[in-house]
């Protein structure tokens, strides 16, 4: 439409006339003209001299210029059906004035014509783009069935359905074909101009495929559902398998609440918006951000109304939105959800073998019911505990479940099972899921354990008693370590949940470390213990560095569950203070780090940028070369320093979140500054950004 705007307009302009020659002085004439008085070089001169010869001609007077017709506009359809002279006046003409009758004008037969092409061209844009939505929306199936369909008709009506197969409307204006919104269509779009598309695969449809999500929420489609609980399942709940895959679809297909509600799909979608991501603009998440807010508005609305519900999806919701509470800062709000959801699990026995609401009737597989229940009540003991260790917190639970899987059962489940990384095809694997959380039980059991002895310092002296339990734990874990079966070893088995498994199993042993490099009063206390907590933690931080390398080679930033978000601090801060140019590994485990956080602050919230900041502020405590930090690194904290960081920022964080520093970082210079110390991370934050700090500092997450 616009070029055939532009079209009339040049039509309705008035021409630019050339210009004559002899209106311009300094034109030249042209080449055959004559002069006045010129001789002709072809005749001998025998005509008069040249005064004689100009003889004056008479000049007429000047005319009057008679004004052309001037053309009288339309007359009104009043005077048009009296057939009686109209002025043309508007908006009422004399005639009609003076008669008092209404005065309407038509218009012309030429600008009827006019309008009613353009009404036609628009309304055969509208259906074009429509069926070109109607297209992009259909699942495979009913996509090739309306091609067929337009190609039918293309033969009866190729003029036009050409246009269309070829994406061009009447008007010759392409049109783009419409953003087919949070969907594995977007991703395919983007791949198909993307230079790597040749070297990953995209998957063809989604593992996961829903059709009743309307049932539950009207602010997605199913196309966009099946996307992100694709994402959700395949990147999230394969870590902390809380959520029943199997279970929760087939009550969410069937509008069965007992292993899915509105709150627990919301609650799940967000998850999936905040993992979700453009293929060709990976920081371009303006519509993930956009649904994310409305997401988490119905989550909050329904969180009421459904909080006191005595059912497994409350349970589960109310973890999920203390993790989702973590990221944005407030885990002092954040930690209570997860705990309210550990105490209703408690309340309603779901890790006991006879709970009321894992009972089969007659439509139930006992066998689904039994494993789900094993995965589901281990997962919510398993966040807790991590919750009470990373924060500090009172354990609500008395102990691990009673019931779990056995080796055989585990293996038996796990034949056949294959992962992916979610959208694209490959690196499949075999995941060993049921077999990793039966090992992660035993592993978690031990962080409950190590979480609950850590209350009772500092207002307790450590004692020798306290040194030989520390001695027994770490015995426990590295048993635990060296009865890992091969599925489960990095070496055998890359997929993220298992490189998450050891990354969890190295951070615990850091977590017990400094129980005793914090409260020992003094070496002769350490003396006590049968290992060095000083030289072990530092090994274990060297670990989680080499894993963190390893994750980025494996599967880049993809995939990355949402704990990724800690050991990417606890990587990051300790790179800091091993930094230097003749170790390049530890700014290749830096730069990791750092990227991974970056990336996952597109999807989640402010601790990741809170996270950034600590690991900013480190370096400069560091006061480096600016040389020896990697270039991708310093342009992140030189943003940090910028608009994306500011000590509002830091002010609102409501962040329990434990970091273990060197306290030559607060400036400490006393007796007692040479051991670890603990602060909350909205502390720290606020106390080193408001100080200059030392070149000696080190720090771990």
């Amino acid at each position: 439409m616009e070029n055939a705007s532009l079209d009339q307009n040049l039509i309705d302009q008035p021409q630019q006339l050339a210009t004559p020659l002899d209106s311009d002085p300094g034109s030249p004439l042209p080449a055959n003209s004559n002069t006045a008085g010129a001789r002709s070089p072809s005749r001998p001169s025998t005509s008069p001299t040249a005064a004689e010869a100009r003889v004056p001609i008479p000049r007429l007077g000047a005319s009057e210029r008679v004004p052309s017709h001037t053309r009288i506009p339309r007359a009104c359809a009043n005077c048009q059906k009296k057939k009686t002279k109209c002025d043309s006046r508007k908006p009422t003409c004399g005639f009609c004035l003076r008669s008092g009758t209404a005065c309407t004008y038509t218009k012309s037969k030429r600008e009827s014509q006019q309008l009613q092409v353009q009404s036609l061209e628009k309304r055969l844009t509208a259906y074009e783009s429509l069926l070109r939505d109607i297209v992009s929306r259909s699942d495979h199936d009913h996509r090739q069935t309306i091609h067929d369909a337009i190609r039918h008709h293309f033969q009866a009506s190729p003029e036009f359905f050409s246009t269309l197969l070829s994406a061009q409307p009447l008007s010759g204006q392409r049109i783009p074909s419409p953003r087919p919104g949070l969907s594995l269509r977007r991703m395919h779009l983007a791949w198909q101009s993307n230079e790597k598309s040749n070297a990953l695969v995209l998957c063809q449809e989604p593992p996961i495929r829903v059709t009743s999500i309307r049932h539950w929420t009207s602010l997605v489609d199913d196309d966009v559902a099946s996307h992100l609980l694709s994402f959700y399942f395949t990147w999230e709940n394969p870590t902390w398998q809380l959520i029943d895959q199997e279970l929760f679809m087939h009550d969410l297909e069937h509008r069965r609440t007992r292993f899915c509600s509105s709150l627990l799909v919301h609650t799940l979608l967000f998850f999936g918006c905040s993992f979700s991501y453009n293929l060709d603009r990976i920081t371009d998440r303006r519509e993930e951000k956009v649904l994310g807010e409305k997401l988490y508005g119905a989550v909050q609305r329904l969180w009421l109304q459904e909080k006191e519900s005595t059912d497994l999806p409350t349970v589960q919701a109310s973890i999920l939105i203390g993790l989702l509470c973590c990221t944005f800062g407030i885990d002092k709000l954040g930690t209570s959800y997860i705990i309210h959801g550990a105490e209703l699990s408690a309340r309603y026995n779901i890790d006991e073998s006879d709970c009321p609401y894992f009972s089969c009737d007659g439509n139930d597989n006992p066998t689904t019911i039994s494993n789900s229940q094993k995965l589901v009540s281990w997962a919510i003991f398993d966040i807790q505990a991590l919750a009470c260790q990373v924060y500090r917190k009172s354990s609500s639970c008395k102990g691990p479940p009673a019931i779990r899987f056995s080796p055989e059962e585990a293996g038996m489940l796990d034949e056949g099972a294959g992962w992916r990384p979610y959208p694209f095809e490959t690196s499949a694997m075999q995941p060993f899921f049921h077999t990793a959380a039966m090992v992660r039980g035993d592993l978690v059991t031990m962080v409950h354990d190590i979480a609950r002895f850590a209350l009772k310092f500092p207002a307790s002296a450590l004692s020798k008693e306290d040194c030989d339990y520390g001695s027994s734990m770490y015995q426990r874990l590295r048993n635990w370590k060296t009865m890992l079966p091969w599925s489960v070893l990095p070496e055998h088995n890359s997929t993220p949940h298992i490189i998450c498994l050891h990354l969890y199993y190295q951070a615990t042993i850091v977590s017990l470390c400094e129980i005793f490099l914090l409260n020992a009063d003094s070496t002769s206390t350490l003396s006590h213990l049968s290992f060095n907590p000083l030289q072990i933690k530092s090994q274990a931080l060297d670990v989680i560095g080499s894993l963190i390398l390893f994750y980025k080679s494996t599967h880049g930033y993809k995939s990355i569950p949402i704990v990724m978000l800690h050991y990417f601090c606890v990587a990051g801060v300790h790179a800091v203070s091993k930094l230097h140019p003749s170790e390049p590994k530890w700014g290749a485990i830096l730069e990791g780090s750092v990227l991974g956080l970056w990336h996952m602050s597109l999807g989640w919230g402010r601790l990741t940028k809170a996270f950034l900041r600590i690991i900013d502020l480190a370096l400069k405590a560091r006061r480096l070369d600016r040389s020896f930090i990697p270039p991708r690194v310093s342009a992140i904290c030189d943003q940090l320093n910028g608009s994306l960081w500011t000590g509002l920022d830091t002010v609102s964080l409501a962040a329990d979140y434990m970091v273990h520093h060197d306290p030559a970082v607060l400036g400490q210079t006393s007796g007692a500054g040479s051991r670890l110390k603990a602060h909350a991370l909205q502390e720290l934050l606020v106390v080193m950004e408001g100080l200059t700090v030392s070149p000696s500092a080190s720090a771990t997450g």
